[in-house]
């Protein structure tokens, strides 16, 4: 049965949730339409630039008394955006919380909730963090013969489609080439923050559907320590009734050991996922704005300011360390299934040799994958495989990669293109290859299931007694 107050706390928190997030969008959209029918009037081809414009209307306003209604719009958009992000961050960790009451797969909240908090990055955190909150909502209902709620089919794209064009759009009305050029940007740039907005109340109510029907659920308990009952019998019989309680032991403690190890696993593939998409997003960013943030990092390198260089780089250095932790767990965890071990470090060096790493990648997922496919097969598990360009889109960008950046120092225009290209190929072919070979150690981690029926059933066989 469904507890009354949970569900009411559920609605409270996705209502507060959608009511900042429509107070903070319409304000927005409202600041961005004033502001540009207002310069339509004063500055129709917008020589000065939309920013400019709206940097001067704000002065102004602050100014002049009669200019202050055309104020309010922005401010409010600001408190309402900090409101919205607080009772955003609340319904999250609430549904993370009760998703993980009921699901053997443990999301973690606040690292969630901390991820989505970095704004600039929000098209593809918030895309990632969402669709596998809905895909372990729905593997859950689904195991309990529940309908689940899913929100159509464009939301989830809207998100990152819409997020990226905003940001396209921002950076094209801050060029401000021509007036037309500037009209089309504003007027795209509300639009994607329409479909934004939509797509963000659609997957809110979805996930708060399926929340609400998560409370029906009992708490997910371990049924290993459950207690038989046993009639004391002479002492070989004790004796063989102790061994298998010693066996059963070790097995429960080499079960909750292999559970263990594949949430490591996931928590570190999770993480190394995130970081890679921070270095990728600054990376194209630092081509959109021209080596800006490459210059200042050599600036500081250059006149004796090391600690500033480091934090420039300290993204990347993040990434690469969750990368070799990663790898390591997962080399760790696929001993158990070699005939012949291989040593994790020996596989981490292969894996860091520069300029051919392209190679050693494309060849220790490879490997990973096969070992994976045949221990799956062999205990009839299902081996979730990648496309065919997975790996050799590693193997081939890798070095069209490397070839696209000696000429990118060159400053050509078709080089940053093409650089620009390859590194989003690069990172959605990384993405789904630690996704699919984490899924399949825990796999292979997760005990089997036994349809065995139990031993202490009573015997419809009569005993002869004489």
């Amino acid at each position: 049965m469904i507890c009354k107050k949970c569900e009411t706390e559920c609605d409270l928190r996705a209502g507060k949730a959608l009511r900042w997030l429509k107070f903070f969008f319409v304000s927005l959209v409202a600041s961005v339409a004033i502001a540009w029918i207002a310069c339509l009037f004063i500055n129709p081809e917008l020589r000065r630039g939309f920013v400019d414009f709206c940097a001067r209307w704000l002065v102004a306003a602050i100014a002049f008394p009669f200019y202050l209604p055309f104020i309010i719009p922005p401010l409010y958009a600001i408190v309402s955006l900090c409101i919205a992000i607080f009772n955003c961050s609340k319904w999250l960790i609430h549904a993370e919380k009760e998703l993980n009451r009921v699901s053997e797969a443990k999301l973690v909240p606040w690292e969630d909730v901390s991820s989505a908090l970095i704004l600039p990055l929000f098209p593809f955190i918030h895309f990632f963090i969402l669709k596998e909150l809905l895909t372990r909502q729905k593997e859950t209902l689904d195991k309990n013969n529940l309908e689940s709620e899913t929100p159509p089919r464009w939301a989830l794209p809207g998100i990152l489609g819409g997020g990226i064009a905003i940001y396209a759009s921002f950076f094209l009305i801050l060029s401000n080439k021509s007036p037309a050029l500037s009209h089309i940007s504003i007027g795209c740039f509300i639009a994607f923050l329409i479909l934004l907005f939509a797509s963000y109340i659609k997957i809110i109510r979805a996930i708060t559907a399926n929340t609400r029907s998560l409370y029906s659920l009992p708490e997910a308990v371990s049924t290993a320590d459950t207690p038989t009952d046993t009639s004391p019998t002479d002492t070989s019989s004790d004796t063989a009734a102790s061994t298998e309680s010693d066996n059963g032991t070790q097995e429960q403690n080499s079960d909750d050991d292999r559970a263990e190890a594949s949430i490591i696993c996931q928590k570190r593939a999770r993480k190394t996922i995130f970081w890679f998409m921070v270095c990728c997003t600054l990376f194209l960013v630092n081509i959109i704005l021209n080596d800006t943030l490459l210059k200042l990092a050599l600036f500081f390198l250059i006149f004796g300011a090391p600690e500033f260089f480091l934090l420039a780089m300290l993204p990347f250095l993040i990434a690469f360390y969750k990368f070799c932790r990663w790898l390591l767990c997962i080399e760790k965890e696929l001993n158990r299934f070699r005939s012949e071990p291989v040593p994790p470090w020996g596989t981490l060096i292969s894996a860091l040799i520069p300029f051919i790493f392209p190679l050693g990648h494309f060849s220790i997922f490879r490997e990973q994958l096969l070992l994976q496919r045949e221990a799956l097969e062999k205990n009839n598990q299902e081996f979730q495989d990648i496309p065919k360009w997975g790996l050799f889109a590693i193997l081939v960008f890798g070095f069209f990669m490397q070839v696209s950046l000696y000429f990118y120092l060159g400053e050509t225009i078709a080089a940053k293109i093409v650089t620009f290209i390859a590194c989003i190929v690069l990172l959605v072919s990384y993405v789904k290859v630690i996704r699919t070979i984490t899924a399949n150690t825990s796999a292979l981690l997760s005990p089997p299931e036994t349809d065995t029926p139990p031993t202490d059933a009573p015997s419809d066989t009569p005993t002869d007694i004489s």
